[in-house]
């Protein structure tokens, strides 16, 4: 089954975001040092996933206030 570009490029957005949370956890529970970066990382990454949360939830609203399919 073919995978669009898009799709992997947000899941491997995902899996990188989910290491960079791993990795601050590990930091804030003194078992690594912070590494550069990290904590811009997880920042960013939790930024655009609210972002996108918000959209998603504005359109369906949008949606089921003019009448069409909320689904």
């Amino acid at each position: 089954m073919p995978v669009s570009l898009r799709y992997r490029l947000a899941l491997g957005c995902y899996a990188l975001w989910l290491v960079a949370t791993v990795l601050l956890a590990a930091h804030e529970l003194g078992l690594i040092p912070l590494l550069p970066g990290v904590e811009p990382g997880v920042v960013t990454g939790a930024t655009v996933f609210f972002a996108l949360g918000v959209v998603q939830l504005l359109r369906r609203g949008w949606r089921f206030l003019v009448g069409e399919d909320a689904s």
